[in-house]
């Protein structure tokens, strides 16, 4: 699969981002950190130069956020509109009441005035046949709410996390107001080429999770994909660890990766990736490795 024809100058985040566009930069995954260690988590991450936070109602960390957040700002460590901040809609609060009941609980949550982006998490409430009439009113629903609650101002950006072109085809045939980022699983075994295009065309950041495979989940190709010898060979030529290639590799595609990592060596490791630029060819071996595997889910099963 070629790499996208652009040329894409990535630098590190500047210094006020909250709530404007997404920025292209290496943000953190926060997925599977419990709510006790995703405080120090964070805390470490604002401290290595994130400022872009993922998280989600399902992952129960939202609070412990909220914590590192209200800390690094009372103490000046960082200012509110150096960071950006996106959070999910779980699928069990989908529908126009319960959307922005839940979002409102976020905010709180998480301690801010307003949210950065907030996205539905998935294209339904069920992958079953029998739900595909009530998930597509859903998304509707749902949609209706985020647009009324960036009006409201509880919510700077909307968007889509798990929509395939089908569903993002569907939300713009509605939409009053188009979405900001769309968020989706990317890796060079799933370079989501077709996808990330289409998004790109209509002007719509790509975020993507999973960026090195999916480490943590059952079908997850971390370990395979950095043990590859051409990559282990190209980061001996740049003088850059397998992982960091491949960040920069989404970086230079004009996407955002949200990885995620523990230890303060691993977190400095992941965001070290804006001395460098990969050449044309390399860009282009490393998405050659394309296999349309996912780690988490295909969202197509949602009808």
């Amino acid at each position: 699969t070629p790499s996208l024809p652009r040329r894409v100058v990535v630098a590190a985040p500047a210094a006020l981002i909250s709530g404007g566009k997404l920025p292209l930069t290496v943000g953190l995954g926060t997925c599977l950190v419990s709510d006790k260690d995703v405080t120090r988590q964070v805390t470490t991450a604002l401290e290595c130069g994130y400022r872009v936070i993922d998280t989600a109602q399902r992952y129960g960390n939202e609070e412990g956020i909220g914590r590192a957040l209200s800390a690094a700002f009372a103490e000046g460590r960082v200012k509110r509109d150096e960071v950006f901040v996106t959070t999910k809609v779980w699928p069990a609060n989908y529908g126009y009441k319960k959307t922005i009941e839940s979002v409102k609980e976020s905010a709180k949550k998480l301690g801010l005035e307003s949210i950065d982006l907030v996205l539905p998490h998935w294209p339904g409430i069920g992958t079953e046949i029998e739900l595909a009439q009530q998930n597509a009113i859903l998304r509707q629903q749902t949609w209706k709410a985020l647009e009324d609650l960036q009006r409201d101002g509880l919510v700077k950006q909307i968007g889509v996390s798990n929509y395939n072109e089908r569903h993002l085809g569907e939300l713009l045939d509605y939409a009053e107001i188009r979405p900001m980022a769309s968020q989706f699983e990317i890796h060079p075994f799933n370079t989501r080429e077709k996808l990330v295009q289409m998004c790109q065309d209509l002007g719509i950041r790509v975020n993507g999770y999973s960026p090195l495979g999916g480490k943590g989940n059952p079908n997850q190709v971390t370990d395979q994909l950095l043990q590859m010898p051409f990559l282990e060979d190209m980061a001996s030529v740049y003088r850059k660890t397998p992982a960091q290639l491949i960040l920069r590799w989404h970086l230079q595609r004009d996407t955002t990766p949200i990885p995620k990592a523990s230890s303060k060596a691993r977190l400095a490791e992941n965001i070290d990736v804006f001395n460098f630029q990969l050449s044309d060819a390399d860009m282009k071996e490393i998405s050659s490795c394309d296999r349309k595997r996912f780690a988490v889910l295909n969202s197509e099963v949602f009808l």
